[in-house]
């Protein structure tokens, strides 16, 4: 691994694998370079970003594989990239899509190219026809690059980026394949003697008086496992003809529930049940990124120190997603979800909430959102491809 040094402008960009334990430990130190002094950029925790791409420990790897490169312009690492097949991914579209994801990089378009040609270069070699991302390291995970709404923090578990990547990616020969949505919503807004919440609420009393046999409930964390396992399998049946879904595994929905649980507000997590069986749900998650951020990557000697003396200041959730079983959808069940969230989210001290990420066709989750809960659209993200 060349050394680090000032930057060298007339050397030429080289991009090499990071095959070595300290070319890997400089691929995930490599953003807090970059994004020195940006107000609005949260660390990830380096042990969590370190087991995401870790093969031994991370269960989207039994039916993947990633390779990471890194971009040096003489001894000054400018960039970093990884390739992803996902056979998954693959078998459940009939596809032979690759993925790029975890891209960081100085504003130089010339690293940039060389970063995502050898992306490219790679999934073309391992029999790939498209590429598209980016995926950090799926679409399960983070994805999208930032265009709109620069003003705010990312939420929990979305990404962030400077301005000038979008430009960035263009320039390489990219473009556009979707957009995905973020919505803020004002608890201000739905509370009180609002219009949108009493119609909510009305709609949440005449559904009880037609089917009284609908329990919602919260989650249990006496039984966290099953219920986590339950909310996976009805995202897993509902999205299945959403763009780009590939079904999650047990083994990485169990992996998700033990990554998550410390975060976890049990009060936020809505389960639908009709005759006992789980017909919907609705995930929201408190956004623990201004925790984080003190954090600046390490849970310790002081990062456990402060989640867990800031969880009380937090007000902002974000809500990954509600879903409800086809044969279910009849009954009304998302809008009565989102109206108890609302309703204790509000009592709990939550006073926004991000609806992340929609994308930009799926218009009927869109319409529903807008129409009945008026929210503001504070964030795009892109999702980049090319052919290759």
């Amino acid at each position: 691994m060349p050394a680090a040094g000032n930057a060298d402008h007339s050397s030429p960009v080289q991009v090499h694998e990071a095959a070595t334990r300290g070319e890997r430990r400089a691929f995930l130190r490599l953003p807090w370079r970059l994004y020195r002094g940006d107000p609005n950029w949260v660390p990830p925790l380096l042990s969590s970003a370190a087991r995401t791409l870790d093969p031994q420990r991370n269960p989207f790897y039994q039916h993947a594989e990633s390779r990471l490169y890194l971009a040096w312009r003489g001894r000054r690492l400018v960039g970093r990239v990884i390739a992803t097949v996902d056979r998954n991914y693959n078998d459940y579209h009939k596809d032979t899509m690759g993925f790029w994801g975890f891209f960081e990089c100085e504003d130089d378009p010339e690293a940039a190219k060389a970063l995502l040609d050898r992306a490219a270069d790679d999934l073309r070699s391992r029999g790939m026809t498209q590429m598209m991302g980016p995926m950090n390291p799926s679409i399960n995970g983070e994805c999208g690059i930032l265009t709109e709404g620069f003003d705010r923090p990312p939420v929990i578990l979305m990404p962030y980026n400077p301005p000038y990547y979008p430009a960035l990616i263009e320039q390489a020969g990219l473009e556009k394949v979707k957009d995905l949505y973020a919505y803020l919503l004002l608890a201000k807004n739905v509370t009180g003697d609002s219009e949108q919440l009493e119609r909510i609420e009305r709609l949440g009393t005449l559904i009880h008086r037609r089917h009284p046999n609908l329990r919602i409930r919260t989650m249990d964390m006496a039984r966290y496992e099953a219920d986590v396992m339950a909310l996976g399998h009805l995202f897993n049946t509902v999205r299945k003809d959403n763009w780009g879904f590939v079904p999650s595994t047990e083994a990485e929905i169990r992996d998700m529930a033990h990554e998550m649980k410390a975060v976890v507000d049990p009060q936020m997590i809505y389960i639908a049940e009709l005759d006992g069986k789980p017909v919907g749900c609705l995930l929201a998650v408190p956004d623990i990124n201004p925790l984080l951020k003190k954090c600046n990557g390490r849970l310790f000697p002081f990062g456990w120190w402060h989640i867990l003396r800031g969880r009380r200041s937090l007000h902002w959730v974000r809500v990954f997603g509600s879903a409800a079983l086809p044969e279910s959808r009849h009954i009304g069940i998302i809008p009565l979800l989102f109206g108890e969230v609302i309703r204790i989210g509000h009592r709990r001290g939550y006073t926004h909430a991000e609806l992340s990420w929609v994308s930009e066709g799926n218009l009927r989750p869109i319409l529903t959102i807008e129409q009945a809960l008026k929210p503001e659209l504070h964030k795009r993200y892109r999702v980049y491809g090319r052919t290759l």
